[in-house]
C-alpha cells in the first residue's frame, strides 16, 4: 500500500486529488495539508509520497525538509520556469506532472516515486534536468553509474528507432512508464533529443556501435 500526503493550498483540490485516488486499492491518502500551513507543521511522517500541488520554488525546499530524506515528491502543475529549486530534491524520488496530466499518468506518477525512480513528462526533461545534468552538482557523476538495468534497455531500444509503444509492448510495461525512463536517460545524459541521447551514449561506450 502506497501511503500519500496530500498539499494544496485549495481545498477543492485536495478534496478531488484525494478522491482520485483512493479509487485505487493500492494507494492510501494518510492526510491532506493546506501549503499555508508549511511553516508551522511539525517534521513529516508516515508516508511514502508526499503530493504536492502548484509548488512553487520555497514549497520545494520546504516539503524536502520536513519530509526527511524518505518519501518521493510528486509536484503537479507549477510552470517549470518557476522550479528553481531541482537541487533541493537531489537524492530522493520525485516526479513533475502538468495540471493536464490524465489520471493514468497521475497514478503511474506516484507508482514511481514510490519504487524510487525520477518521473517527469519526456518534453519536460530537457527543460528540468539537462542543464543540471551537464554541470558538477547534485545530478552529476558517472552516466554508467547513474543508468539502471531497466533505463539501458530502454536506450537500446531508442537506439533501434523504436518508438514508446512500441518500447512498451517490448518490455510488457505501459507506455507512460516508457515515457519516464526516456525523459530520465535524457536527463542523465544531458541530452535535449532521443537522438542526441543515443549519439551521447555511443560516444560513452553506452551502446555498441
Amino acid at each position: 500500500m502506497i501511503r500519500v500526503l496530500i498539499v494544496s493550498r485549495s481545498p477543492s483540490m485536495r478534496a478531488g486529488i484525494q478522491a482520485l485516488l483512493t479509487v485505487r486499492s493500492d494507494m492510501s491518502v494518510v492526510g491532506a495539508i493546506a501549503d499555508t500551513n508549511l511553516d508551522v507543521t511539525p517534521p513529516l511522517g508516515g508516508f511514502d509520497v508526499v503530493l504536492l500541488d502548484g509548488a512553487a520554488s520555497l514549497q520545494v525546499e520546504t516539503i524536502a525538509a520536513l519530509a526527511g530524506d524518505g518519501p518521493g515528491i510528486v509536484l503537479l502543475g507549477p510552470d517549470p520556469s518557476e522550479l528553481a529549486s531541482i537541487a533541493a530534491l537531489a537524492g530522493r524520488a520525485w516526479s513533475y506532472l502538468p495540471r493536464e496530466a490524465t489520471d493514468e499518468q497521475l497514478w503511474s506518477a506516484v507508482h514511481a516515486v514510490a519504487n524510487g525512480l525520477i518521473a517527469i513528462d519526456e518534453e519536460l526533461a530537457h527543460h528540468l534536468l539537462a542543464p543540471a545534468a551537464r554541470e558538477p552538482g547534485p545530478f552529476g557523476g558517472s552516466p554508467q553509474e547513474a543508468l539502471t538495468s531497466r533505463e539501458r534497455e530502454v536506450l537500446d531500444l531508442v537506439a533501434r528507432g523504436l518508438a514508446n509503444k512500441m518500447i512498451a509492448q517490448e518490455l510488457s510495461i505501459s507506455e507512460h512508464t516508457v515515457k519516464f525512463h526516456v525523459a530520465a536517460i535524457l536527463g542523465k545524459l544531458g541530452a535535449a533529443s532521443r537522438t542526441e541521447a543515443v549519439h551521447l551514449a555511443m560516444r560513452r561506450g553506452l551502446l555498441a556501435l
